[in-house]
């Protein structure tokens, strides 16, 4: 299992199978690469941790794309 610093436990961590996420929320796209030996990023405008799954496939090149206000609506419709 992937550990976070406890220093990061207040933010929002968000459980991925890739190394590669975008981000979108009211700030700029931006991208990330997660170090498999680190397990984890921090978005430095959404301070929202994205963090690698244990079963992460370490060499897809898959982007997870992370939209909350998309994921929402997506989520509400589902309902």
């Amino acid at each position: 299992m992937i550990k976070v610093p406890e220093k990061f436990d207040h933010l929002k961590k968000v459980y991925v199978d890739t190394t590669h996420v975008v981000t979108e929320l009211d700030h700029p796209r931006v991208y990330y690469t997660i170090k498999p030996e680190v397990g984890y990023v921090i978005c430095g405008y959404s301070n929202i941790c994205f963090v690698l799954k244990e079963d992460a496939d370490l060499d897809t090149e898959k982007v997870y794309v992370f939209n909350e206000r998309e994921n929402q609506k997506l989520s509400k419709g589902a309902a």
